[in-house]
């Protein structure tokens, strides 16, 4: 039970460093957390303990990150993720037997022609799964690299090292002579690399800007079309609670609550939206949405109506 409740506590802590690490703001992490892994709070936190030792990496003391990783003791539920960090430094250092070492489960009597994917050492740990894929394609074995890394896609698909998965991929279809894979790969790239920028961009404002709304608005556009709606749910709460009068903070909370078929929440939410803005052509045509899934034609075809009287020219069925 203990356990539990301290988990829940860290939990937000965690999140927080590893977004300051994604938004290259590892100094934070490095202040607030090295006094907590060393010998506070965090001290038998894996994960933690991880998280800081890449924080003082990226800031150019890679010995220190070092001594952190080889003097820390994890509870061993979380050693896991101090194994893997000291992968990440090996491979920082090219020190690629270090990390194989410390990423791959080798059978000392597996035949060098054995061309399938080996096993990895931590396979609940979805970094581990990257950075064993990253250590073979590096090691020039981007043939076995490929299916580590299609797990770690599918484990982390909005990872912030997402898109160089996908371009191992792309290499790994050049490879083996895939043309048609490759230009899918590529196109998958692309758009994980392009949400992976608008999402880093729309993070910075929010911090940069915590009193304005915009930038929180677009973080829950974002979460919304790749699927996350539940945490697109929380943003768009803390839109309408913090900014009452940001009319548009109803209508993404709307469609929050809408793919998570909370229909009489979104119906709700959406009308208070436009209450706050009758001229909310979106908020009207989700309105509709809603009222239809709620097997109210009549007057989903109301509020559709109004929805095209000002100017909106989507179908009522989404597509």
């Amino acid at each position: 039970m203990i356990a539990a409740l301290l988990c829940l506590v860290q939990a937000p802590v965690l999140d927080r460093w590893r977004e300051s690490i994604e938004l290259d703001l590892q100094s934070e992490v490095v202040q607030e957390g090295l006094p907590r892994v060393q010998s506070g709070d965090l001290a038998e936190d894996g994960q933690a303990i991880a998280l800081v030792a890449r924080a003082l990496a990226a800031t150019g003391a890679e010995p220190r990150a070092a001594k952190l990783l080889r003097d820390s003791k994890p509870s061993p539920a979380t050693l896991a993720f101090v194994e893997v960090a000291r992968a990440r430094l090996a491979l920082d250092e090219d020190d690629l037997a270090g990390a194989r070492a410390l990423l791959l489960s080798l059978s000392p009597d597996r035949p060098s022609s054995d061309r399938t994917a080996p096993p990895v050492r931590f396979p609940s740990v979805p970094e581990c799964w990257l950075l064993a894929g990253r250590t073979l394609a590096r090691g020039g074995d981007i043939a076995r690299a490929a299916p580590l890394l299609e797990r770690f896609l599918a484990l982390a698909p909005l990872d912030a090292e997402a898109p160089s998965a996908w371009h191992m991929l792309v290499s790994a279809a050049i490879e083996r002579g895939d043309e048609a894979a490759a230009a899918l790969l590529r196109e998958k790239a692309r758009a994980s690399a392009q949400w992976t920028a608008f999402y880093r961009t729309r993070r910075l404002q929010a911090r940069e800007s915590p009193d304005e709304p915009l930038p929180r608005l677009g973080i829950a556009e974002l979460l919304i079309a790749v699927g996350e709606n539940a945490r697109a749910r929380e943003i768009g709460r803390e839109l309408v609670a913090r900014f009452p009068g940001f009319c548009r903070g109803f209508e993404v909370l709307g469609r929050a609550e809408h793919a998570l078929r909370d229909l009489d929440s979104a119906r709700a939410t959406l009308e208070r939206g436009l209450a706050c803005d009758a001229s909310a052509r979106a908020s009207w045509l989700e309105l509709a949405r809603v009222l239809s899934d709620l097997g109210q034609a009549e007057a989903a075809a109301a509020r559709y109506a109004r929805y095209r009287e000002l100017g909106g020219t989507e179908p009522l069925e989404a597509r």
